[in-house]
């Protein structure tokens, strides 16, 4: 049920991507202990330098918030194609520093489908879906 709501608001947030160099879109919703939501979407430059990815989007504006490691509930992930497997660029590193090894990892495609990971095993995860 959970998902489904989560996978209507991920789809609506992939329209305010920025993406001029390629048609990867991502969207990031995390959900902290409180219930209260931040968003993130995929920000690119033309030049292929820098980006700034959705779950770094999502988990600073719930860090400007106030919020810190402990706080952080769980993080659902959305490519906006049907390969679930374009996840393999998340930044594992961000979401392991906020989020306590057992929080949950929600990665879906466009079409909901996905998987659920553990924090603590995105590392040895490998996104072949």
């Amino acid at each position: 049920m959970d998902n489904e709501k989560y996978r209507k608001k991920l789809i609506k947030l992939l329209q305010n991507c920025c993406v001029p160099s390629d048609s990867l879109h991502f969207s990031s919703i995390v959900v902290m202990k409180d219930g209260t939501e931040f968003f993130g979407v995929n920000v690119k430059n033309s030049v292929f330098r820098d980006a700034i990815y959705a779950e770094q989007s999502a988990i600073g504006q719930a860090v400007t918030s106030g919020y810190k490691k402990g706080d952080f509930e769980k993080i659902y992930l959305m490519v906006g194609s049907a390969s679930i497997s374009d996840l393999k660029y998340l930044d594992r590193a961000v979401i392991c520093e906020f989020f306590e090894d057992n929080k949950e990892v929600v990665c879906m495609n466009l079409f909901g489908q996905g998987v659920t990971l553990e924090v603590a095993n995105l590392y040895s995860s490998i996104f072949n879906y």
